[in-house]
């Protein structure tokens, strides 16, 4: 599930490179010998054909809806991606656990934290939540437990 996580996210962000440099074409590089491209397309190909059935209509749909977008969402979508990416190890299994957290959460339990971030951003405008800042977070990580709403 998560390599295939990760695969998906490799080939939306390849794909949204490719429909963003479509419009805005990247800087003149080395071209690929034709071994190299064979290699390439055989890599493709090979990782195409381990993904399941439902996973090739996934990422034709996830496809279909970026080249739909238009450019400036495309680029919106793809810095996200990269950011994703390039996040070190301990960020990304935050951003995990909350994620677990908030699907655990009741309806009413996650409009409570709508509500506490609304009021947060209205009370601190301009500002990164606590939370958010990796910065805070290590250093609350490092000397205490995160606390956990209860109800």
């Amino acid at each position: 599930m998560k390599r295939l996580f990760l695969t998906s996210l490799a080939i939306m962000a390849a794909v949204s490179l490719r429909a963003q440099t479509a419009t805005n074409p990247p800087p003149a590089r080395p071209t690929l010998t034709a071994e190299q491209k064979a290699q390439l397309v055989q890599s493709a190909d090979e990782m195409w054909n381990k993904l399941s059935p439902e996973a090739k209509i996934r990422l034709m749909n996830l496809h279909k809806a970026l080249t739909g977008m238009p450019p400036e969402e495309r680029k919106f979508i793809h810095e996200h991606i990269e950011k994703f990416l390039n996040m070190s190890p301990e960020d990304r299994e935050r951003i995990k656990k909350n994620a677990e957290r908030w699907h655990a959460m009741s309806p009413e339990e996650r409009e409570h934290a709508r509500e506490q971030f609304r009021q947060w951003h209205k009370d601190h405008p301009g500002e990164l939540p606590p939370l958010l800042s990796a910065q805070t977070n290590n250093q609350q990580s490092a000397t205490q437990p995160q606390p956990q709403e209860t109800r």
